[in-house]
């Protein structure tokens, strides 16, 4: 029930969120990359999802790599 209750948000929204330009989420929802909401022609997306989609998205670093790095 919680869920239902959050807003979605814009596109411009969406882009601060995440930190990318405007145009680079645009294009991010025509390729499907990214989980978003279609309202008629409005394009929304929930931040839960958003947030989820950076967590699946974000590369792991090797275990090791580090060290290697500064040894």
């Amino acid at each position: 029930m919680e869920n239902q209750t959050k807003r979605l948000l814009t596109i411009l929204e969406a882009a601060e969120l995440l930190t990318i330009k405007v145009s680079r989420l645009r294009t991010a929802v025509f390729r499907k990359e990214i989980p978003y909401i279609k309202i008629g022609r409005l394009v929304r997306f929930k931040e839960d999802d958003l947030m989820n989609w950076v967590s699946e998205n974000t590369q792991k670093v090797k275990k090791g790599f580090i060290d290697e790095l500064f040894s």
